[in-house]
């Protein structure tokens, strides 16, 4: 099993106690989630194992550029590119494509460090995409991806863009 501290925080849309509607959210800006690092009360950092670590690699590589990451210069995504770009079918299926391209990459990499290091579980190794579906958002897409791990679990993420 291997452990991650965990940086993606589901927002409670509260910010110097002013309450906000989720699309006028300055902390998590309408994603439902902001990326910082999250502590406990005792001031360590949380962290994370088993399908929640999987969901968080997923969001990880989704949200980074691609080329960011000195070690690793294929990690992260492209989907960046295409923010502002027209909604429409092209646009859909190349956002679709550059996230499976990610998503396959993401499961090389765990499946070369677990053959190295045997240091994952099951339900921390991506073994499939399901299905990666994207409607239409207010200001990019709404993107759902249904995963499956080693356990053979069935996971969904819901990613906006």
């Amino acid at each position: 099993m291997s452990v991650d501290a965990k940086i993606f925080t589901l927002c409670d849309h509260t910010t110097g106690g002013k309450v906000y509607s989720v699309d006028l959210c300055p902390k998590c800006l309408g994603k439902g989630y902001y990326y910082d690092i999250d502590f406990d009360l005792q001031g360590q950092a949380k962290l994370i194992t088993g399908t929640q670590k999987l969901q968080q690699e997923v969001l990880k590589i989704i949200n980074d550029e691609r080329g960011n990451n000195l070690y690793f210069n294929r990690w992260g995504s492209d989907v960046h590119d295409l923010i502002g770009s027209k909604q429409d079918k092209l646009t859909n299926s190349r956002l679709q494509i550059m996230v499976r391209m990610s998503l396959e990459y993401l499961q090389l990499l765990q499946q070369s460090a677990h053959s190295e290091y045997e240091n994952f579980s099951s339900d921390e190794i991506l073994l499939g995409i399901e299905s990666i579906e994207m409607q239409s958002y207010v200001v990019g897409y709404d993107m759902r991806v249904t995963l499956k791990n080693q356990s053979n679990d069935i996971l969904d993420q819901t990613i906006l863009l």
